[in-house]
């Protein structure tokens, strides 16, 4: 999975912004994260940005600039619990990451069956790592047994108990067909595959209701095209 990019902000991208990126690299390293932080100053910022950390005076800029951005402000350079919440705030992205990235979203699909939906939700999730080939087979045998297709234009193919040992990780994956996809004489048009070890499914799906339990939600997911709007709607904080 990429990693995040994360940049310590300051105005001129020398002095405070490099040691706060020194201090916070330390941390993270401590933590068992390997995400690089890098330094730069406000005229600097770069395209590919995931989490953008300043002095608080700089924050409103840099959020009016970058609203769909992770911002995170501090009021000094030298506390150790300053990075210690910042650790923490970017370990909970980094799990958000690991369950659905961007890469994992696939969007403008052409209609398919459900069958073969089930197949190419089950691929995007084997290409990321997150499961074995077996555990395609279990995803079909679950619709086959009982469909999973949950209402609003939503289907969610998960694999049966039999294969979870087939699981390496819990993990997402999305495509959208906007013609929609005739499941078992539903319409579908948002395909959501899960791999879940333990009982993460459970909590995935909660959240998959929370999110999408608004039919207008869905109608904006599939009607936007884009792949941050559907990332960001999937992963926000409740």
């Amino acid at each position: 999975m990429k990693e995040l990019n994360i940049y310590f902000v300051c105005d001129a991208g020398m002095g405070s912004s490099a040691l706060g990126a020194s201090m916070l690299q330390r941390k993270l390293r401590n933590s068992g994260l390997s995400e690089k932080v890098h330094n730069c100053g406000l005229n600097e910022i770069p395209e590919a940005i995931d989490i953008l950390i300043s002095h608080q005076m700089f924050y409103k800029q840099l959020k009016e600039r970058y609203p769909d951005k992770l911002i995170l402000k501090v009021d000094g350079f030298a506390g150790e619990d300053v990075y210690e919440r910042i650790v923490e705030e970017i370990m909970k992205e980094t799990n958000k990451k690991a369950v659905l990235a961007k890469e994992q979203i696939r969007v403008e699909c052409p209609s398919v069956t459900n069958v073969e939906a089930i197949k190419a939700v089950g691929n995007l999730l084997l290409d990321a790592g997150y499961i074995e080939e077996p555990y395609i087979v279990g995803m079909l045998n679950r619709d086959a047994s009982l469909t999973t297709y949950i209402g609003n234009d939503l289907a969610i193919p998960h694999g049966e108990y039999e294969v979870k040992e087939y699981v390496k990780k819990t993990g997402l994956a999305v495509m959208i067909y906007p013609d929609g996809i005739d499941w078992d004489g539903n319409l579908v048009r948002v395909v959501i595959g899960i791999a879940a070890t333990n009982n993460d499914h459970m909590q995935i799906l909660q959240n998959i209701a929370s999110k999408l339990c608004e039919m207008e939600t869905v109608d904006n997911l599939v009607a936007s095209n884009d792949i941050d709007y559907i990332y960001q709607i999937l992963t926000e904080e409740e």
